[in-house]
């Protein structure tokens, strides 16, 4: 017996290390399976488990009976805690529980997916190169910063540093040091995840699907972020109340059926996201 468990214990870590890992070369497709939309799931969870094969804990909640999830329905209680959102009376027990959604790495914190149109096949570096410059582009344009340079620290981690108001807005809200730069940006260095003809929302033709594990932007930059970005916001310690992905300007709660937030409406609900993206505007 104690043979057999020592044997099912190596091949359960064996197997955990392989979830999502499919090939460490980051632009060798790590699926070749295309983008197939799950009328049964919620738009959030398709996102996530149709580009990346796995959801790693990650669950889906069924809508309240007769509930509203628009903002008619939030209430903003002053001390932080979720009051009636989601649906009336239960909205308050019902966000709560979306609050207990929580996944395993790399799903553990922000994770970045970005569905990229191409050409053809090939020449992933370009792609990865299109999209840095977009995001620093998306930065100066919406936040009062200049760039200052790319740096890639000894975890690997890939830094976009800038200067400028928001830097010290950030740093402030952060508790951080002030100095002149800040990583305003930051991520692991992205991967190809697979090429797929459709997208989440339904657009056609060839796309090159691109992965950021702890995908970073200060004051909620991701929110501001086009159609190709589709971005997962974790649970993490007295930050985000509960799990969603966001594309263009709209939040996708892990709820079944046709829900989204706002960009005010998760400001009234989330305490941090109201400080954070709100010192931006």
């Amino acid at each position: 017996m104690k043979k057999l468990n020592k044997k099912l214990l190596t091949i359960s870590m064996v197997a955990s290390l392989l979830v999502g890992c499919a090939s460490t070369d980051p632009y060798t497709p790590q699926s070749n399976d295309d983008f197939v939309y799950d009328p049964d799931a919620s738009f959030a969870m398709n996102v996530v488990e149709g580009s990346l094969g796995f959801h790693n804990g990650l669950r889906d909640a069924e809508k309240p009976e007769n509930s509203n999830i628009s903002s008619n329905g939030l209430d903003y209680a002053a001390d932080g805690i979720i009051g009636s959102a989601f649906g009336g009376g239960v909205g308050g027990a019902f966000l709560s529980m979306l609050g207990t959604n929580q996944a395993n790495k790399p799903l553990h914190t922000y994770y970045g997916i970005v569905y990229y149109p191409v050409a053809e096949k090939g020449n992933v570096q370009s792609v990865f190169d299109e999209i840095e410059s977009e995001l620093i582009q998306k930065a100066v344009s919406t936040r009062k910063l200049t760039f200052v340079e790319k740096l890639a620290d000894s975890k690997g981690y890939i830094k976009l540093k800038f200067n400028g108001d928001d830097c010290n807005k950030h740093q402030k809200l952060m508790g951080y040091k002030i100095e002149d730069t800040c990583n305003f940006i930051h991520y692991t260095p992205p991967k190809l995840l697979k090429y797929s003809t459709k997208t989440p929302t339904g657009q056609s033709g060839l796309y090159a699907v691109i992965g950021y594990e702890t995908f970073f932007t200060a004051t909620f930059l991701s929110l501001d972020l086009d159609e190709k970005f589709y971005v997962f916001s974790p649970v993490i310690r007295k930050r985000t109340k509960f799990p969603f992905i966001s594309n263009q300007s709209k939040i996708y709660p892990f709820v079944k059926g046709d829900n989204f937030l706002t960009i005010p409406d998760l400001m009234q609900i989330d305490p941090w996201v109201n400080a954070h993206y709100g010192t931006s505007k």
